[in-house]
């Protein structure tokens, strides 16, 4: 949960107004979904290739949802008067999708790397379209949170009903279902899932 919310409200100072696309709503992108939607951006754009999380990040705060496709970017163009999200957040740690967010991120805008990359892997983010375009490229490990600092403020939002944790988890496993929850995991057909044992 903080990985997302705190990517939103940290790494990222999402402000008022502001448009947001997430790119990925597994666990971390629904977070940065309602992390951005408390700081009161505007528009929230959600982008993933399951059908079935369309529904969900409407739950976590998106105004609009969209299934990734070849037109997704011409998409969040159209759905932020032309220019692209203030701030566009990969949330899988994907290459391609790190390259789609620096693609949906305005002239000046945000691209928020909070999907951890596989170690050796890279991304081609062109310097001359970050330079042009004056985009900035930032990482978000663990959301930038510092604990002591915020996990107070997290606590107090979720008691206040702002901030959604029991509604992440979709399933619940028993510790003999380990197996079944790893491979749930890795297709991204459940928001999370947890082990109770």
């Amino acid at each position: 949960m903080a990985t997302g919310v705190g990517a939103a409200f940290y790494t990222a100072n999402v402000r008022p107004g502001d448009s947001v696309v997430v790119i990925g709503c597994g666990g971390v992108g629904l977070n940065v979904l309602q992390g951005a939607a408390i700081c009161g951006a505007s528009t929230i754009i959600a982008v993933d290739t399951n059908p079935a999380k369309m529904r969900i990040a409407q739950e976590f705060g998106a105004t609009h949802a969209l299934l990734s496709n070849d037109n997704t970017i011409a998409e969040i163009r159209a759905l932020t008067g032309g220019r692209g999200a203030d701030h566009a957040f990969e949330a899988v740690g994907l290459p391609k999708l790190q390259e789609m967010a620096l693609a949906a991120a305005r002239p000046g805008g945000n691209v928020i790397l909070a999907g951890l990359s596989p170690m050796g892997s890279a991304t081609n983010l062109p310097g001359s379209i970050i330079t042009r375009e004056e985009k900035s490229v930032k990482g978000s490990y663990y959301g930038s949170v510092d604990s002591q600092r915020d996990f107070p403020l997290l606590v107090d939002l979720y008691a206040a009903g702002k901030l959604k944790l029991d509604e992440l988890v979709t399933q619940e496993y028993s510790l003999e279902e380990i197996n079944e929850a790893f491979e749930t995991m890795m297709t991204g057909s459940v928001a999370r899932g947890v082990i109770v044992f």
